[in-house]
């Protein structure tokens, strides 16, 4: 199977683990839409890129789409935040945008090594998560506080919700899904890219 099959295949798997564990209507919705378009959406070439964050990703083994994640990982096109560009040293991302020609969705995934953070922000689009792999601290749900979540459980943000994740003592990786207001039009090199300070 080719690399980009196994990339896709991966996030189709992870967008149908996102329908199942949705805590929601409004996620399985955009679960459900992502699902949808990755299988079918055209692959685009694109180089792997890696960073000091990802030192630990091939320990990555919590569950079983988090192994998986472990022996994709090196061959993923990951990128900084925008937003927080620490030089890849904390945080990373991998946008799907990069790799599958999208329409009116933006996802990717977000990955800290265990202790690290992404720093509290907000985008208009709405936005769930799935927590792939490692345990966190949350603030999601336009809620002030902090909660811990476990792997395979899915999380919301109405559009403007402030938001920001603590890792735990493990490598976090979780995906994240972006529809709706303010995401419109193809998503990656050459269309629309994640908001700014995205996930």
């Amino acid at each position: 199977m080719r690399m980009s099959d196994q990339i896709r295949k991966w996030f189709a798997d992870a967008a149908d683990l996102a329908v199942a564990a949705a805590a929601t209507p409004v996620i399985r919705e955009g679960a459900a839409l992502f699902a949808d378009q990755i299988r079918v959406a055209q692959a685009r070439a694109f180089e792997a890129r890696t960073f000091e964050v990802l030192g630990r990703a091939g320990t990555v083994s919590d569950t079983p789409l988090g192994v998986r994640f472990a022996s994709l990982a090196p061959s993923l096109p990951w990128s900084v935040s925008s937003r927080w560009d620490d030089g890849g040293r904390e945080r990373a991302l991998c946008v799907v945008g990069d790799m599958f020609a999208l329409r009116d969705v933006v996802a990717g995934l977000v990955y800290l090594d265990g202790g690290g953070t992404y720093p509290e922000h907000d985008h208009p689009p709405q936005e769930l998560y799935l927590t792939v792999a490692g345990t966190a601290r949350w603030r999601f749900g336009g809620s002030p506080h902090y909660v811990e979540v476990e792997p395979s459980a899915t999380l919301y943000n109405k559009p403007g919700d402030r938001h920001a994740i603590e890792a735990g003592a493990t490598p976090l990786v979780a995906m994240y899904v972006l529809w709706g207001d303010g995401v419109s039009g193809e998503s990656g090199p050459l269309g629309n890219r994640p908001p700014v300070g995205l996930a």
